[in-house]
């Protein structure tokens, strides 16, 4: 675990039009402003996307499963800023649905807006974070700044040793593992893309 602690600093109210490009519109908005580190509240409608909804196969480093979306869809979702090797690194994931179908993950590349799409930016100042590559997961995760000051520890006196975990608790978990069907599974199968 890494943690900062910092301060909110400025708050920005953002419209989107219909037809602008939602994730490019913010990316420029939030590199003219200067906003190093900061959140994106936001929500609207979107013509179409392109968006991650996890990975193929549960592996490390992982391979995106992506889902392109068109038609008007609503949406509402999250985003964070912190600095990245060109600037600005906005990191998004949100919700979209239509007609009784819903996607979740992370918006990625075009987000074409449907009528409007409304933001909040809140930038927080006083923050060393900066999005950098992870070898292991070979994906760009925020990074803290890492010093003695900031790592987390148990206050003085509530050092204790784990308890130990109830018999009942282990044979749950041990039958939550044996068991692998379910709609879970279900949902993988139906959303794994066929292998070229």
């Amino acid at each position: 675990m890494q943690y900062s602690e910092g301060r909110l600093g400025r708050v920005f109210v953002v419209r989107i039009d219909d037809g602008e490009d939602f994730l490019a519109v913010m990316h420029e908005f939030v590199r003219n402003k200067a906003v190093h580190t900061g959140t994106v509240l936001f929500l609207g409608a979107l013509r179409q996307g392109r968006m991650v909804t996890g990975p193929e196969e549960a592996i490390l480093p992982p391979d995106p499963h992506y889902v392109m979306f068109e038609g008007g869809w609503e949406m509402v979702g999250i985003g964070t800023i912190c600095p990245g090797d060109d600037g600005p690194a906005l990191h998004y994931h949100a919700s979209v649905g239509r007609a009784g179908h819903a996607l979740t993950g992370c918006l990625r590349e075009k987000a074409i807006t449907y009528i409007v799409a409304e933001a909040i930016v809140l930038e927080f100042t006083g923050l060393d974070i900066r999005r950098q590559l992870d070898e292991k997961t070979q994906v760009i995760l925020p990074v803290h700044k890492r010093d003695e000051a900031t790592l987390m520890s148990p206050p003085p006196g509530t050092e204790s040793t784990p308890a130990e975990e109830p018999e009942s608790k282990k044979e749950e978990a041990a039958t939550k593992d044996e068991d692998t069907g379910g709609l879970a599974e279900i949902i993988r199968d139906l959303t794994r893309r066929p292998r070229a």
